[in-house]
């Protein structure tokens, strides 16, 4: 009813309408096939999550011996190789914190691939040879191996596969991002970028009017037009500013890629868009016609706390006019709406 009346009212042809669904459009296009092409490629099956649960419930109670020196390492495996207990070697280790080189125990998912590839051969009881690590040469001891039933395979299987999902996901979105960074041939300007973090004092006229990114070789991003949002952003952040402009050009780069597929006359995406188009209608017609007119005077607020003075004796008296105000500004609402 109220969208019929915002048409019958003209609100089609509202400047505030248009401009917002211009920008909107945009935005349901590009979403909507990145969402539905892109992403729609990443599948997690059970046999995945099954695997990554098998890792969460193989625990290794391990001991280990951390040396610096690539001959100590030499001298301490070949120790270990003549039957040299590991508890006699641990006065070699730089770990002088661990008692007798205990470091606790670990689910395989937790230690890192260079460690488990070797740590997974070796049985209860022996010690993996030398694994270089971290600028380090590391033995481990497996004091012992075990799986625990906890948590069970249902209590974490949906969380399992979200994970799984989101890793996927995000693979697929860098490579994407890649490609079709290549596909439009996308250069930054280093003069750009430094003049976007310069002091606001010292930007000239000439460096507003330089070109930050450019793409397909023909489209240019001036520093005029994205330097006050570049600005906000890196205050808030400190984040590199080509950081903040991928995002943005990313967005526009799948956007043309969603036009060039002819992808915004899917009978999908054009639902999608008339029910923008439809709600910037709701939206608009309601500022105008509903919630400005819903103003509430902090007279009416104080004169209602004065009448129901029991009811707000146990409240501050900034919690009471916020309960007031809230309270009033609906029955006006509701008012405007009956009629």
């Amino acid at each position: 009813v109220v969208v019929a009346e915002a048409k019958a009212a003209g609100y089609e042809d509202d400047a505030v309408v248009k401009a917002a669904f211009e920008e909107n459009r945009k935005e349901v296009i590009w979403r909507s096939y990145y969402t539905d092409v892109i992403l729609g490629k990443v599948k997690v099956n059970d046999a995945e999550v099954r695997e990554l649960y098998r890792k969460i419930v193989d625990q290794y109670h391990l001991a280990q011996i951390v040396v610096a020196e690539e001959s100590l390492a030499t001298y301490v495996s070949a120790a270990l190789k003549k039957g040299t207990p590991f508890e006699s070697l641990l006065v070699y280790s730089l770990d002088t914190l661990s008692e007798n080189g205990d470091i606790g125990t670990f689910a395989a998912l937790s230690i890192p691939d260079e460690i488990m590839k070797p740590l997974k051969n070796v049985r209860q009881g022996d010690v993996t040879d030398a694994i270089e690590f971290g600028g380090y040469f590391m033995f481990f001891k497996v004091i012992d191996h075990t799986t625990t039933d906890t948590p069970t395979f249902d209590e974490v299987k949906e969380n399992i596969r979200n994970n799984l999902w989101q890793e996927k996901a995000r693979a697929e979105g860098e490579k994407y991002f890649n490609k079709i960074m290549e596909s439009a041939k996308v250069e930054y300007n280093p003069e750009g970028l430094e003049i976007l973090v310069k002091p606001e004092s010292l930007i000239t006229e000439s460096d507003l009017d330089t070109w930050v990114v450019k793409k397909y070789d023909t489209s240019y991003v001036y520093v005029r037009s994205v330097i006050d949002a570049v600005r906000y952003l890196h205050r808030g952040s400190n984040v590199d500013p080509k950081y903040l402009i991928d995002q943005r050009l990313f967005s526009d780069l799948i956007y043309d890629d969603a036009i060039k597929n002819y992808y915004d006359r899917r009978a999908p995406t054009k639902r999608k868009l008339n029910s923008t188009y439809t709600l910037l209608l709701f939206q608009k017609y309601y500022s105008d016609h509903v919630a400005e007119k819903a103003a509430v005077d902090s007279s009416e607020v104080t004169k209602y706390i004065s009448l129901h003075r029991d009811e707000f004796k146990d409240n501050d008296r900034e919690s009471s006019f916020s309960i007031v105000h809230a309270r009033l500004r609906q029955a006006t609402i509701d008012s405007l709406r009956a009629d």
